[in-house]
């Protein structure tokens, strides 16, 4: 656990949908600082369902039934997609982080490289078992309960 010894970390967990070959939209993420703090956030599609090409309908569809179990649109009022970086820059920087961990995923490394945060994957780590949840919440917790016990 040597890697977080100097750092304030938090771990990070992103669903996102395909609408282009070159935007991937935020759709959920949550954060957990090392501390307890956290922020969870849903973000509303920058394109329509129907305005999405359509090998990106059926991606969509394909990740709904078997992945992240996301509607296309949240429930509630939420943030457009634009919004999730700068969310979450704010979140970084009012925490202090100083490392973000997530698990795998290149959208979570690129958000890293975006914010100029440092990032690393979390099966670096030796003995975390790895999460079967793709809810943000629950998966970045499984991986907070590991941490905290080394």
């Amino acid at each position: 656990m040597d890697k977080l010894a100097d750092k304030s970390w938090a771990i990070l967990d992103v669903e996102f949908i395909r609408t282009s070959a070159r935007h991937r939209c935020v759709r959920k993420l949550y954060i957990l600082t090392e501390n307890g703090f956290d922020m969870e956030m849903e973000f509303f599609p920058c394109k329509r369902y129907w305005d999405l090409m359509p090998k990106y309908r059926r991606s969509f569809q394909f990740c709904r039934r078997n992945i992240h179990k996301l509607s296309y649109h949240p429930w509630g009022i939420s943030a457009p997609c634009s919004r999730a970086v700068p969310m979450l820059n704010e979140f970084i920087v009012d925490n202090g982080i100083t490392l973000v961990l997530y698990k795998g995923g290149t959208i979570e490394r690129d958000l890293c490289t975006e914010l100029d945060v440092e990032s690393m994957n979390i099966e670096c780590f030796d003995g975390i078992e790895k999460a079967y949840s793709h809810e943000p919440r629950e998966e970045v917790n499984f991986y907070y309960n590991q941490l905290i016990k080394i």
